[in-house]
Protein backbone atom coordinates (compact mmCIF):
# COMPACT_ATOMS: atom_id res chain seq x y z
CA UNK A 1 0.00 0.00 0.00
CA UNK A 2 1.28 3.45 -0.92
CA UNK A 3 1.93 5.73 2.04
CA UNK A 4 -0.64 8.55 1.78
CA UNK A 5 0.28 12.21 1.93
CA UNK A 6 0.00 13.91 5.32
CA UNK A 7 -1.49 17.40 5.34
CA UNK A 8 1.07 20.18 5.61
CA UNK A 9 -0.86 21.75 8.50
CA UNK A 10 -0.65 18.49 10.45
CA UNK A 11 3.11 18.22 9.95
CA UNK A 12 3.62 21.87 10.85
CA UNK A 13 1.58 21.43 14.02
CA UNK A 14 3.51 18.32 15.03
CA UNK A 15 6.86 19.95 14.25
CA UNK A 16 6.06 23.02 16.36
CA UNK A 17 4.79 20.94 19.27
CA UNK A 18 7.85 18.68 19.21
CA UNK A 19 10.10 21.75 19.22
CA UNK A 20 8.34 22.97 22.36
CA UNK A 21 8.39 19.58 24.06
CA UNK A 22 12.03 18.68 23.38
CA UNK A 23 13.11 22.03 24.83
CA UNK A 24 11.52 21.09 28.16
CA UNK A 25 12.98 18.82 30.83
CA UNK A 26 10.96 16.16 32.59
CA UNK A 27 12.74 13.23 34.21
CA UNK A 28 10.43 10.76 35.98
CA UNK A 29 8.98 12.43 39.06
CA UNK A 30 9.97 15.88 37.76
CA UNK A 31 7.50 16.32 34.89
CA UNK A 32 6.08 19.66 36.11
CA UNK A 33 7.13 21.72 33.02
CA UNK A 34 5.53 19.15 30.73
CA UNK A 35 2.38 18.96 32.84
CA UNK A 36 1.97 22.73 32.64
CA UNK A 37 2.62 22.76 28.89
CA UNK A 38 0.04 20.05 28.21
CA UNK A 39 -2.51 21.81 30.41
CA UNK A 40 -2.07 25.02 28.41
CA UNK A 41 -2.21 23.36 25.00
CA UNK A 42 -5.37 21.34 25.58
CA UNK A 43 -7.30 23.93 27.60
CA UNK A 44 -9.29 25.16 24.59
CA UNK A 45 -9.51 21.79 22.85
CA UNK A 46 -11.29 19.70 25.48
CA UNK A 47 -14.52 20.04 27.43
CA UNK A 48 -12.67 19.44 30.69
CA UNK A 49 -9.04 19.24 31.82
CA UNK A 50 -8.19 17.54 35.12
CA UNK A 51 -4.85 16.90 36.81
CA UNK A 52 -4.46 14.36 39.60
CA UNK A 53 -2.15 14.61 42.60
CA UNK A 54 0.75 12.97 40.77
CA UNK A 55 0.51 15.09 37.63
CA UNK A 56 -1.40 12.89 35.18
CA UNK A 57 -3.41 15.27 32.98
CA UNK A 58 -6.70 14.18 31.40
CA UNK A 59 -8.28 16.18 28.58
CA UNK A 60 -11.85 14.96 28.15
CA UNK A 61 -14.00 15.35 25.07
CA UNK A 62 -17.58 14.64 26.07
CA UNK A 63 -19.57 12.16 24.01
CA UNK A 64 -23.17 11.78 22.96
CA UNK A 65 -23.39 8.60 25.03
CA UNK A 66 -21.71 7.72 28.36
CA UNK A 67 -20.03 4.55 27.03
CA UNK A 68 -17.75 3.09 25.76
CA UNK A 69 -15.19 5.46 27.32
CA UNK A 70 -11.94 5.52 25.32
CA UNK A 71 -8.61 6.29 27.00
CA UNK A 72 -5.69 7.43 24.84
CA UNK A 73 -2.42 7.66 26.75
CA UNK A 74 1.07 9.04 26.13
CA UNK A 75 3.70 9.73 28.76
CA UNK A 76 5.32 13.05 29.57
CA UNK A 77 8.46 11.81 31.29
CA UNK A 78 11.75 11.02 29.58
CA UNK A 79 14.73 8.85 30.41
CA UNK A 80 16.82 10.79 32.92
CA UNK A 81 19.13 10.67 35.89
CA UNK A 82 19.24 11.82 39.49
CA UNK A 83 22.09 13.33 41.52
CA UNK A 84 23.20 10.82 44.16
CA UNK A 85 26.39 12.41 45.46
CA UNK A 86 28.57 15.52 45.33
CA UNK A 87 32.36 15.20 45.34
CA UNK A 88 34.45 17.68 47.42
CA UNK A 89 35.86 19.11 44.16
CA UNK A 90 32.39 19.87 42.77
CA UNK A 91 31.75 16.92 40.49
CA UNK A 92 28.39 15.16 40.71
CA UNK A 93 27.75 11.45 40.93
CA UNK A 94 24.48 10.30 39.45
CA UNK A 95 22.24 7.33 38.80
CA UNK A 96 19.61 6.42 36.25
CA UNK A 97 15.92 7.27 36.32
CA UNK A 98 14.64 4.69 33.90
CA UNK A 99 16.46 1.74 32.45
CA UNK A 100 18.76 1.88 29.43
CA UNK A 101 22.36 1.14 28.52
CA UNK A 102 25.39 3.33 29.17
CA UNK A 103 26.57 3.57 25.56
CA UNK A 104 25.24 7.11 25.03
CA UNK A 105 26.47 8.64 28.29
CA UNK A 106 30.10 9.85 27.98
CA UNK A 107 30.57 13.50 26.99
CA UNK A 108 26.85 14.21 26.71
CA UNK A 109 25.42 17.63 27.51
CA UNK A 110 22.91 17.58 30.34
CA UNK A 111 20.73 19.89 32.38
CA UNK A 112 21.04 19.54 36.16
CA UNK A 113 18.08 21.20 37.80
CA UNK A 114 18.30 23.89 35.11
CA UNK A 115 22.12 24.20 35.10
CA UNK A 116 24.26 23.17 32.14
CA UNK A 117 26.60 20.23 32.65
CA UNK A 118 28.71 17.62 30.85
CA UNK A 119 28.92 13.92 31.63
CA UNK A 120 32.62 13.30 32.12
CA UNK A 121 34.81 10.23 32.31
CA UNK A 122 38.40 9.12 32.05
CA UNK A 123 39.79 10.49 28.74
CA UNK A 124 40.96 8.04 26.13
CA UNK A 125 44.66 8.98 26.27
CA UNK A 126 44.73 8.10 29.99
CA UNK A 127 43.12 4.69 29.57
CA UNK A 128 45.29 1.62 29.57
CA UNK A 129 45.16 -0.81 26.69
CA UNK A 130 43.21 -3.19 28.90
CA UNK A 131 40.69 -0.55 29.99
CA UNK A 132 40.08 1.09 26.63
CA UNK A 133 37.73 -1.54 25.17
CA UNK A 134 35.47 -1.47 28.23
CA UNK A 135 32.44 0.77 27.99
CA UNK A 136 32.28 3.03 31.06
CA UNK A 137 29.22 2.49 33.23
CA UNK A 138 27.18 5.06 35.09
CA UNK A 139 29.25 4.37 38.23
CA UNK A 140 32.46 5.32 36.37
CA UNK A 141 31.07 8.64 35.19
CA UNK A 142 30.35 12.00 36.76
CA UNK A 143 28.84 15.36 35.84
CA UNK A 144 30.86 18.54 35.52
CA UNK A 145 28.74 21.66 36.14
CA UNK A 146 31.73 24.02 36.14
CA UNK A 147 32.06 24.11 39.92
CA UNK A 148 35.34 23.65 41.82
CA UNK A 149 33.93 22.66 45.21
CA UNK A 150 30.90 21.18 46.92
CA UNK A 151 30.22 24.64 48.32
CA UNK A 152 29.99 26.10 44.81
CA UNK A 153 27.58 23.34 43.85
CA UNK A 154 25.41 24.16 46.87
CA UNK A 155 25.47 27.85 45.94
CA UNK A 156 24.11 26.83 42.52
CA UNK A 157 21.16 25.25 44.36
CA UNK A 158 22.14 21.77 43.16
CA UNK A 159 21.56 19.04 45.71
CA UNK A 160 21.30 15.28 46.05
CA UNK A 161 17.99 14.19 44.53
CA UNK A 162 17.94 16.81 41.77
CA UNK A 163 16.92 15.68 38.26
CA UNK A 164 19.29 15.41 35.31
CA UNK A 165 18.21 15.20 31.67
CA UNK A 166 19.86 15.34 28.28
CA UNK A 167 20.10 18.60 26.37
CA UNK A 168 18.89 17.99 22.83
CA UNK A 169 16.45 20.44 21.30
CA UNK A 170 14.74 19.68 18.02
CA UNK A 171 16.86 19.63 14.86
CA UNK A 172 15.71 19.02 11.29
CA UNK A 173 17.31 17.04 8.49
CA UNK A 174 17.74 18.68 5.10
CA UNK A 175 15.91 15.85 3.34
CA UNK A 176 12.39 14.59 3.96
CA UNK A 177 10.30 15.42 7.04
CA UNK A 178 12.62 13.91 9.63
CA UNK A 179 13.57 15.52 12.91
CA UNK A 180 15.64 14.53 15.91
CA UNK A 181 15.81 15.49 19.54
CA UNK A 182 15.91 14.11 23.04
CA UNK A 183 12.93 12.58 24.79
CA UNK A 184 11.04 11.56 21.66
CA UNK A 185 10.04 8.66 23.91
CA UNK A 186 7.37 9.81 24.46
CA UNK A 187 7.16 13.45 23.42
CA UNK A 188 6.07 12.10 20.05
CA UNK A 189 3.04 10.49 21.70
CA UNK A 190 2.19 13.69 23.56
CA UNK A 191 2.46 15.66 20.30
CA UNK A 192 0.12 13.15 18.65
CA UNK A 193 -2.44 13.57 21.46
CA UNK A 194 -2.36 17.36 21.12
CA UNK A 195 -2.60 17.28 17.32
CA UNK A 196 -5.43 14.75 17.52
CA UNK A 197 -7.41 17.12 19.74
CA UNK A 198 -6.69 19.95 17.30
CA UNK A 199 -8.05 17.92 14.39
CA UNK A 200 -11.09 16.74 16.37
CA UNK A 201 -12.04 20.29 17.30
CA UNK A 202 -15.76 20.68 16.70
CA UNK A 203 -16.30 16.89 16.61
CA UNK A 204 -18.52 15.37 19.30
CA UNK A 205 -17.56 11.70 19.59
CA UNK A 206 -20.05 8.92 20.20
CA UNK A 207 -18.74 8.49 23.75
CA UNK A 208 -16.17 10.26 25.96
CA UNK A 209 -12.58 10.38 24.74
CA UNK A 210 -10.01 10.72 27.51
CA UNK A 211 -6.64 12.00 26.23
CA UNK A 212 -4.24 11.36 29.10
CA UNK A 213 -0.68 12.67 29.41
CA UNK A 214 0.87 10.50 32.08
CA UNK A 215 3.87 10.61 34.41
CA UNK A 216 6.34 8.04 35.76
CA UNK A 217 6.21 5.71 32.75
CA UNK A 218 9.96 5.21 32.59
CA UNK A 219 10.09 3.85 36.14
CA UNK A 220 7.32 1.29 35.95
CA UNK A 221 4.34 2.51 33.91
CA UNK A 222 2.96 4.05 37.09
CA UNK A 223 1.08 7.12 35.91
CA UNK A 224 -1.04 5.18 33.42
CA UNK A 225 -2.03 2.74 36.15
CA UNK A 226 -3.15 5.61 38.39
CA UNK A 227 -5.08 7.28 35.58
CA UNK A 228 -6.82 4.11 34.39
CA UNK A 229 -7.87 3.27 37.95
CA UNK A 230 -9.40 6.74 38.37
CA UNK A 231 -10.95 7.14 34.91
CA UNK A 232 -12.36 3.62 34.48
CA UNK A 233 -12.12 3.47 30.68
CA UNK A 234 -13.94 0.78 28.74
CA UNK A 235 -11.03 0.43 26.30
CA UNK A 236 -7.67 2.08 25.70
CA UNK A 237 -4.86 2.80 23.27
CA UNK A 238 -1.31 3.51 24.46
CA UNK A 239 0.76 5.70 22.13
CA UNK A 240 4.55 5.42 22.27
CA UNK A 241 7.74 5.34 20.26
CA UNK A 242 9.07 2.01 19.02
CA UNK A 243 12.64 1.27 18.02
CA UNK A 244 13.10 0.94 14.28
CA UNK A 245 15.00 -2.00 12.84
CA UNK A 246 16.01 -0.28 9.61
CA UNK A 247 19.58 0.85 10.38
CA UNK A 248 22.75 -0.97 9.21
CA UNK A 249 23.30 -2.52 12.65
CA UNK A 250 19.76 -3.91 12.95
CA UNK A 251 17.49 -6.26 11.06
CA UNK A 252 13.81 -5.90 10.28
CA UNK A 253 13.46 -9.69 10.47
CA UNK A 254 15.79 -10.62 13.32
CA UNK A 255 15.21 -7.59 15.54
CA UNK A 256 12.15 -5.47 14.75
CA UNK A 257 10.00 -5.40 11.58
CA UNK A 258 9.68 -1.63 11.87
CA UNK A 259 10.80 0.84 9.19
CA UNK A 260 10.73 4.60 9.54
CA UNK A 261 8.55 6.37 7.00
CA UNK A 262 6.20 3.45 6.38
CA UNK A 263 3.47 4.44 8.80
CA UNK A 264 2.49 3.77 12.41
CA UNK A 265 2.99 0.45 14.16
CA UNK A 266 0.32 -1.74 15.71
CA UNK A 267 2.14 -3.48 18.55
CA UNK A 268 0.71 -6.96 19.01
CA UNK A 269 2.82 -8.13 21.96
CA UNK A 270 5.39 -6.48 24.19
CA UNK A 271 7.68 -7.76 26.95
CA UNK A 272 5.50 -10.64 28.09
CA UNK A 273 7.53 -11.42 31.20
CA UNK A 274 5.79 -12.13 34.49
CA UNK A 275 6.25 -8.58 35.77
CA UNK A 276 4.99 -6.44 32.92
CA UNK A 277 3.93 -6.78 29.35
CA UNK A 278 0.84 -6.94 27.19
CA UNK A 279 -0.72 -8.77 24.28
CA UNK A 280 -3.09 -6.81 22.06
CA UNK A 281 -6.75 -7.47 22.80
CA UNK A 282 -8.38 -9.10 19.75
CA UNK A 283 -11.28 -6.62 19.60
CA UNK A 284 -8.87 -3.68 19.73
CA UNK A 285 -6.77 -5.18 16.96
CA UNK A 286 -9.87 -5.72 14.84
CA UNK A 287 -11.21 -2.18 15.29
CA UNK A 288 -7.83 -0.50 14.84
CA UNK A 289 -7.03 -2.37 11.64
CA UNK A 290 -10.53 -1.56 10.35
CA UNK A 291 -9.83 2.13 10.95
CA UNK A 292 -6.53 1.83 9.09
CA UNK A 293 -8.22 0.13 6.14
CA UNK A 294 -10.96 2.76 6.07
CA UNK A 295 -8.36 5.55 5.81
CA UNK A 296 -6.05 3.50 3.55
CA UNK A 297 -3.25 3.94 6.09
CA UNK A 298 -0.44 1.38 5.91
CA UNK A 299 0.31 0.00 9.36
CA UNK A 300 3.25 -2.09 10.44
CA UNK A 301 2.54 -5.10 12.66
CA UNK A 302 5.20 -5.85 15.25
CA UNK A 303 6.03 -7.69 18.44
CA UNK A 304 8.62 -6.48 20.93
CA UNK A 305 9.35 -9.22 23.42
CA UNK A 306 13.00 -8.68 24.35
CA UNK A 307 12.65 -5.75 26.75
CA UNK A 308 10.60 -2.67 27.36
CA UNK A 309 6.88 -2.24 27.20
CA UNK A 310 4.18 0.40 26.83
CA UNK A 311 1.48 1.73 29.10
CA UNK A 312 -0.83 -0.96 27.74
CA UNK A 313 0.91 -3.26 30.22
CA UNK A 314 -0.50 -1.40 33.21
CA UNK A 315 -3.77 -0.10 31.75
CA UNK A 316 -5.11 -3.51 30.75
CA UNK A 317 -4.82 -4.79 34.34
CA UNK A 318 -7.25 -2.21 35.72
CA UNK A 319 -10.40 -3.50 37.44
CA UNK A 320 -11.66 -6.59 35.61
CA UNK A 321 -9.49 -5.88 32.57
CA UNK A 322 -9.48 -3.07 29.99
CA UNK A 323 -9.21 -4.10 26.31
CA UNK A 324 -6.01 -2.35 25.26
CA UNK A 325 -3.62 -2.07 22.34
CA UNK A 326 -0.51 0.01 21.56
CA UNK A 327 0.09 2.28 18.59
CA UNK A 328 3.78 2.93 18.02
CA UNK A 329 5.76 5.37 15.93
CA UNK A 330 9.15 4.23 14.57
CA UNK A 331 12.15 6.00 16.04
CA UNK A 332 15.88 5.52 15.57
CA UNK A 333 18.64 5.68 18.20
CA UNK A 334 16.33 5.01 21.13
CA UNK A 335 17.21 6.57 24.49
CA UNK A 336 19.91 8.76 22.97
CA UNK A 337 19.76 12.58 22.98
CA UNK A 338 19.17 12.39 19.22
CA UNK A 339 16.17 10.16 18.63
CA UNK A 340 15.01 10.44 15.02
CA UNK A 341 11.38 10.33 13.87
CA UNK A 342 9.51 10.95 10.62
CA UNK A 343 6.72 13.52 10.85
CA UNK A 344 4.73 11.56 8.26
CA UNK A 345 4.57 8.57 10.61
CA UNK A 346 3.28 10.83 13.38
CA UNK A 347 0.76 12.43 11.03
CA UNK A 348 -0.58 9.05 9.92
CA UNK A 349 -0.90 8.01 13.56
CA UNK A 350 -3.03 11.11 14.14
CA UNK A 351 -5.22 10.24 11.15
CA UNK A 352 -5.56 6.62 12.31
CA UNK A 353 -6.62 7.63 15.81
CA UNK A 354 -9.02 10.27 14.48
CA UNK A 355 -10.76 7.61 12.37
CA UNK A 356 -10.86 5.27 15.37
CA UNK A 357 -12.58 8.01 17.39
CA UNK A 358 -15.06 8.79 14.61
CA UNK A 359 -15.92 5.07 14.39
CA UNK A 360 -16.60 4.64 18.12
CA UNK A 361 -20.31 4.04 17.53
CA UNK A 362 -19.35 0.82 15.75
CA UNK A 363 -17.29 -0.47 18.69
CA UNK A 364 -20.12 -2.54 20.12
CA UNK A 365 -18.27 -5.77 20.90
CA UNK A 366 -15.26 -5.53 23.21
CA UNK A 367 -15.43 -9.19 24.18
CA UNK A 368 -12.48 -11.57 23.97
CA UNK A 369 -14.34 -14.15 21.85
Amino acid sequence: MTVPEVAKSTKEGLRATLADLTALHGAPGFEQPLVQYFQRRVAGLADRVDTDRYGNVTATKNGRQPHPRLMLSAHLDEIGFIVKGIEPDGFLRFDRLGGFGDVFLPSRRVSVNGHFGIIGGRPGHLQSADAAPRLPTVTDLYIDVGASSAEEVSAMNIHVGDPVTYVGELAEFSARDRVCGKGMDDRLGVAILIQLLVELEGVTPHAPVLAVATVLEQVGLRGAAMAAHRLEPDYAIAIDGLSAGDTPDSSTTRDLPVVMGRGPVVLLAASTNIFRGSIAHPAMKRYLLAAAESERIPVQLATHLLRGSTEAASIHLTRDGVPTISVGVPRRYSYSPNEVVDLNDLGLAVRLLARFVRDMEQHTDLGFV
